[in-house]
């Protein structure tokens, strides 16, 4: 399965960055491994270093991450050379800093026995810590051997094998996990070049533990209720896991992310980070210090944060309410994430998903079982009404994401099916699937449109201009991108504004969110949740709210007048000034943007436009948000409607259209290259497969490609009509 990654945290950048050098480090017999030791002192066990000592050390390991990259990258030997002597020039002024650490011990291998000195137990500061040794072996160059120990493991018994990496000073970093209150002795096992080992018994300490009691409420009902939870030990900066964290990996047939520990593709350094997802209160030990918790609960409330200490042996107990900043339901709005991967086949799976959905506060989740040519994934027990899942107002619904094809004719997703759709005799024949869904009473669209990802611009050409697309995915992995959107619209075709997070290989669901407006409800319908995003009735976000009406039309709606006049035009965008505020607010009529307000004063919640717009021809409108914190909103446009014309860009018409006949060659050239018996494999088993049952739909598939020919060149000539039409009109004049 492939995907694109459209986000990448800085630290999981410095992460890859580090392992390719670990991979590099291994093939290379001359490296001194003093980049591992370096880079692993700083991300684990900063507590060792005094203040001022920290800040020259993350520069260093920054100038050895540096260094090393270059010297792998160029064939100057000059510049190697020059490389190599400022790199042997940090590395001695790494040795102080180590050397003045109490917690070093000096180890000798020669005589009969191994001697450590000081021969005294290391305090470690909790149950993860490092034993910095340095192993006399003789004479030569000093190397950096880095070795991580988890002692909850069963092999933890067996020794720590220790390979000096040659003659001379040895420093080794043992970086320790899950080590036992009280005393341990960790068997270290020394082996130089010549094979020879020595055995050296070194003797840790941990303090006493706390206890650590958490209630999360529920700023709704104030009891307790699930929430994405990060929690910090500030002497090691790592995050723990709750006990009770819900197992979600198991769910992910291990495609994409598989983890359990959610990444979030959330704007803002503080919420851009990983999180567990825990289902109610917890009770843990936790080593004595400084500890950070930070709690969300989607987009509508604000994180909380909160630093505290844990002594030796304290319990403490501690309750946290993140407030909501908004709540969308009573203005009539739900929120949901029309791009969930996950297994139900149980109660059990069900009840993870479930707590998913209601710690990030997402009313709606399609939960999509997945195929592609060959197969299907994320498998359910089925679909319709009777398989939702539901707790209250948070709604489990099973979708599909299928057809998918990566090289031709992109993703499709499904919402409120009542079965699965999926013929492979049928596969690149998208408006089959389309029509089957349609008469499920369900809803189709695309996924990755945002992105134009695996050519879904292709499928949009064909099948777009039937009037078979309800919904377009125009945000993801904390993205909008409405470029490929906006051209379809311009040429005067509906489709509403949808957004998916793509999980498992987005990070956690509802990072981005579809809001869709069913107004004052006694009790939440799902149904009329779909039908308001079949409507059209939705924004997207992953931050701001928005409000949006035209002459009190909303999003999705048609507004159709009967000549040129005004229109009322109003906006809002609103945050909170804790959490996020609106700094733009933009109306977009073909495009383009047409007016736009930003803050007046800093720290301003709410940002307003309201002023009229002349109707003219016709045209869609929509408004954009953006939050303080780079977040961003965007509505499904109004429609307004004047007969005998489209709303479209007409001065944009031809080349619009030469886009669209462009991507029908872009299928035509695919089929051709299917269909040549000459022509070089590419891609694995799948696409093989793809390439056989493509051979035998292309006719099909053609014939809708010469329809769709004809039915752009009819465009290109209602065009002409209506710029003939326009002229006239002018002639007799407007009121």
């Amino acid at each position: 399965m492939r995907k694109v990654l459209y986000f990448l945290p800085p630290t999981l950048m410095l992460l890859a960055l580090i392992g390719f050098l670990e991979i590099g480090e291994a093939q290379s017999e001359a490296d001194s491994g003093i980049n591992e030791f370096v880079s692993t002192l700083v991300r684990d066990h900063i507590y060792l270093f005094e203040a001022e000592d920290r800040q020259v050390l993350a520069e260093m390991n920054r100038s050895l991450q540096e260094y090393d990259w270059v010297t792998r990258r160029t064939r100057d030997r000059n510049r190697q050379a020059e490389i190599q002597r400022r790199q042997t020039e940090l590395i001695e002024r790494t040795r102080p800093l180590l050397e003045r650490l109490p917690h070093l011990r000096d180890v000798s291998l020669a005589g009969p026995e191994p001697r450590l000195s000081p021969d005294i137990p290391i305090n470690l500061p909790g149950d993860a810590g490092a034993v910095l040794l340095r192993v006399d072996n003789g004479q030569g160059e000093p190397n950096y051997t880095t070795v991580v120990s988890d002692m909850s493991l069963s092999g933890a018994r067996r020794p720590v094998a220790i390979r000096l990496r040659g003659t001379g000073p040895n420093w080794v970093l043992l970086s320790l996990s899950n080590v036992p209150t009280g005393r341990s002795t960790i068997m270290v096992t020394c082996e130089d070049p010549d094979g020879r080992r020595s055995m050296i018994p070194v003797v840790v300490a941990t303090p006493s533990f706390g206890r650590l009691k958490v209630r999360i409420l529920s700023d709704d009902t104030g009891q307790p209720c699930p929430a994405m939870v990060r929690l910090i030990w500030k002497t090691d900066g790592r995050d723990r896991k709750p006990p009770n964290a819900v197992d979600l990996a198991p769910q992910f047939d291990n495609l994409g992310n598989a983890t359990s520990q959610r990444p979030a593709n959330l704007p803002g350094e503080v919420l851009r980070s990983f999180w567990w997802l825990v289902p109610g209160p917890f009770d843990m030990s936790v080593p004595p210090g400084d500890w950070e918790i930070t709690i969300r609960r989607g987009v509508e409330h604000r994180p909380v944060t909160e630093t505290f200490t844990v002594a030796e042996g304290q319990n403490i107990e501690k309750t946290y309410r993140p407030r909501r900043w908004v709540d969308m339901r009573k203005h009539g709005w739900y929120s949901g994430d029309d791009h969930v991967h996950g297994r139900i086949l149980s109660d059990a799976d069900a009840h993870n998903l479930m707590m998913w959905v209601q710690a990030e506060d997402i009313h709606v989740a399609n939960v999509v079982k997945m195929g592609d040519i060959a197969r299907t994934y994320f498998e359910q027990r089925g679909f319709g009404p009777d398989y939702r899942v539901r707790a209250q107002d948070y709604i489990l619904a099973p979708g599909q994401e299928c057809p998918r094809t990566h090289n031709q004719l992109g993703h499709t997703l499904s919402m409120n099916i009542r079965s699965m759709v999926r013929d492979t005799d049928k596969y690149f024949l998208y408006d089959w699937v389309f029509d089957q869904v349609q008469e499920q009473g369900g809803l189709s669209g695309y996924a990755h449109v945002l992105s134009d990802s695996f050519y879904v611009h292709r499928d949009m050409t064909l099948n777009v201009p039937k009037g078979k697309v309800d919904f377009a995915e125009l945000m993801q992995f904390g993205r909008l991108g409405t470029e490929l959107y906006n051209e379809f619209l311009n040429l005067g075709f509906k489709i509403t504004a949808s957004a998916g997070s793509d999980v498992p290989w987005g990070g956690t669901v509802g990072e981005v969110r579809l809001y869709a407006y069913v107004g004052e409800q006694k009790q939440f319908s799902p149904d009329a949740w779909f039908q308001a995003v079949g409507r059209g009735r939705t924004f997207v976000t992953n931050g701001p709210m928005i409000d949006f009406r035209v002459d009190d039309v909303f999003p999705g709606d048609e507004l159709k007048v009967s000549r040129s006049r005004k229109l009322k035009v109003r906006a809002r965008a609103w945050g909170d000034k804790d959490f996020m505020t609106p700094t733009r607010l933009e109306i977009i009529r073909l495009g383009e943007v047409i007016k736009s307000i930003e803050p007046s004063r800093e720290g301003q919640e709410e940002l307003r436009l309201d002023f009229e717009v002349d109707s003219e021809y016709g045209f869609w409108i929509s408004a954009r948000a953006v939050g303080s914190n780079q977040s961003e909103a965007f509505t499904t446009p109004v429609y307004v409607v004047r007969d005998p014309f489209r709303f479209w860009k007409i001065e944009d018409v031809d080349e619009l259209i030469e886009k669209r006949l462009k991507s029908l060659d872009e299928i035509e050239q695919f089929v051709e290259q299917a269909r040549n018996p000459n022509a070089e494999p590419e891609g694995d088993e799948i696409e093989a497969l793809s390439r056989m049952l493509l051979v035998k739909q292309a006719d099909a598939l053609l014939e809708r490609v010469n329809a769709a020919r004809k039915t752009y060149e009819g465009l290109r000539q209602i065009a002409k009509q209506e710029r003939e039409a326009g002229r006239a009109v002018e002639l007799v004049g407007s009121d």
